[in-house]
């Protein structure tokens, strides 16, 4: 029997209540106590990191690469200092950060608690004299058993039971199924963050999250890092290169800054090359990869040059928009404009989203002749935009009306999706004789038409963006540049479709009405052409066709622009 997305996402959220039921028991459990001697000597942070991440090292059983080390001794360090780090580790794939990961955090969870209780001066650490709590998250159940398993098999090796069992240590492994509990108080857990599989706040020392950058970027900023408020926790967010805008990648991009302004590291990173240098059967291994996949797919340079290829799956990156920037320095938006000829793209909100209005104007004057395709373009820029929220439609065409009188609008486009179609005839009644009011139904198709052409001129350099201080202080300026960084694209067979990212607080409504309106400056430069009655068609649809497009003709906008 099949599975569907509903089924999984249920099973996961039983499986993280069932985890963190058993997270509750464990921290309700009785921990053995230990007369443990403080020593009288000070704790010495830098001479202390490398002996724990020996001592992880031997509890594991496990010796770690030079540049598993690295990060070892990184997470380590922000653990003793206390000092509530996000540190991020960008590595190529079965290059070793799971089992970096696992033997960390096994040997944290015994080691720091009894060095707390050594060091009682050494406020940092306090805060694990009663054990070391460690989260480990993934966007599946499954990836995150993946670091789990490995470090229930590390601390149950032989290994570490002989550590465990030393006098000096005498740290009893508990039973339980679905965690690591140990009695002197340390625990781990593995928690799905799939954003539909609940995840109820915890208090955690440790958040390893592994598959970054496919995480939920609402899910680690709403419900994995408040768990650590209370105790400074330390995050890691650790996975692979890919197509996508993340937290993971904005995470990388701050530690990268950081990483020139101190001595200190807060990125790791290591492609195919570092690991080859250290393991012979993977460097055999990639050079058969390089054959099979090439050096250069996209594929190989994701999953082993640590490349990530934002161009393949979004729609603009941040280069290319601030290129649009460039185009006309310190442009502010344009409030009033009467000269020249100015095109609308209007979407109508829907739920949550907002109405959107975009203004453009076409240098129809000035055409830019394209050898290659023997025809004319024509630059355009953007001057403003309106965004109305709510869903009081009567209160909106007032105030569209209102705005669009301050500019020579000649032609609209407008979403006539759901309550569009109402909004797009009072539109035409009202401006009829002066401007082209051309509704747009949304499809697959037909999206991807519009996106299609909105690609064509970005990237020909014929759209200019608002820029500089004064522009870029307008909350709508930020809205509209954060929308269309955050569009995410994908290939249906040969259609493009261009969406919002799958999170509560995402939006296209800046981005959709921009690529109406481009539809509308693109119906400008078309021919006029006339046609008779047909006598298929009601009398009362306006029968002439104008810039090439049937305003209202009984067709469908795919047949009309397909």
């Amino acid at each position: 029997m099949t599975q569907t997305k509903a089924d999984e996402y249920t099973v996961e959220r039983k499986r993280n209540n069932d985890v963190i039921e058993d997270f509750d028991m464990g921290q309700m459990r009785e921990t053995k106590e230990r007369d443990i001697e403080p020593l009288d000597i000070e704790f010495k942070p830098d001479k202390m990191i490398p002996k724990i991440v020996d001592f992880c090292e031997a509890m594991s059983g496990i010796d770690l690469f030079p540049y598993q080390r690295e990060y070892a001794e990184g997470m380590v360090r922000s653990l003793v200092l206390n000092d509530g780090e996000e540190l991020t580790a960008l590595f190529a794939r079965q290059s070793g950060k799971t089992e970096t990961n696992a033997v960390v955090a096994v040997g944290c969870m015994v080691i720091l608690p009894r060095l707390a209780k050594l060091f009682p001066d050494y406020e940092p650490m306090q805060i694990y004299k009663n054990g070391l709590r460690v989260g480990v998250f993934a966007p599946t159940g499954g990836q995150a058993q993946t670091t789990y398993g490995r470090m229930d098999t590390r601390i149950r090796s032989k290994k570490a039971q002989m550590i465990l069992d030393a006098p000096d240590i005498d740290i009893e492994l508990e039973d339980y199924t679905r965690l690591i509990a140990l009695d002197n108080g340390s625990i781990a857990i593995s928690l799905s963050a799939n954003k539909n599989a609940k995840i109820e706040s915890k208090t955690m020392h440790f958040m390893i999250l592994e598959e970054a950058q496919d995480m939920d970027t609402q899910v680690i900023r709403k419900s994995i890092r408040p768990m650590g408020a209370a105790t400074n926790a330390t995050i890691i967010m650790v996975g692979t290169a890919n197509s996508r805008r993340s937290e993971f990648l904005e995470g990388i991009k701050r530690n990268r800054r950081r990483n020139m302004d101190n001595s200190r590291t807060y990125h790791f990173e290591y492609d195919y090359k570092v690991a080859s240098k250290y393991n012979k059967r993977y460097k055999k291994y990639i050079e058969k990869e390089k054959e099979r996949i090439g050096e250069d797919s996209d594929e190989f340079r994701m999953a082993y040059k640590c490349e990530f290829i934002l161009e393949r799956g979004m729609f603009i990156i941040e280069k290319k928009f601030e290129e649009l920037c460039d185009i006309e320095p310190n442009m502010d938006l344009v409030q009033e404009k009467r000269t020249g000829t100015q095109v609308a793209g209007i979407d109508l909100g829907k739920r949550n989203d907002s109405t959107v209005v975009t203004i453009i104007d076409v240098d129809y004057d000035n055409p830019v002749k394209n050898e290659m395709e023997q025809k004319e373009h024509y630059r355009k820029k953007v001057l403003n935009w309106l965004e109305l929220k709510g869903d009081n439609y009567n209160d909106q065409y007032s105030r569209i009306i209102d705005f669009l009188k301050n500019y020579n609008v000649k032609t609209i486009y407008i979403d006539a999706t759901g309550q569009g179609e109402i909004m797009s005839d009072r539109l035409e009644r009202y401006f009829v004789g002066d401007v082209d009011v051309i509704s747009y139904t949304f499809s697959t198709k037909s999206k991807s038409r519009m996106y299609k052409y909105l690609d064509k001129e970005i990237h020909a350099g014929r759209l200019a963006i608002p820029n500089g201080s004064r522009a870029e202080r307008y909350k709508k300026w930020k809205k509209f540049r954060q929308q269309m960084l955050d569009l995410e694209k994908d290939w249906r067979g040969q259609y493009m479709v261009v969406s919002h990212p799958p999170r509560k607080d995402a939006h296209d409504d800046y981005a959709d009405s921009l690529a109406l309106a481009m539809m509308a400056s693109k119906s400008e430069d078309m021919p006029e052409i006339e046609t008779e009655q047909s006598p298929f068609f009601d009398k009362a649809y306006d029968t002439q066709m104008r810039f090439g497009e049937k305003k209202k003709a009984g067709r469908s906008n795919e047949e009309l622009f397909g």
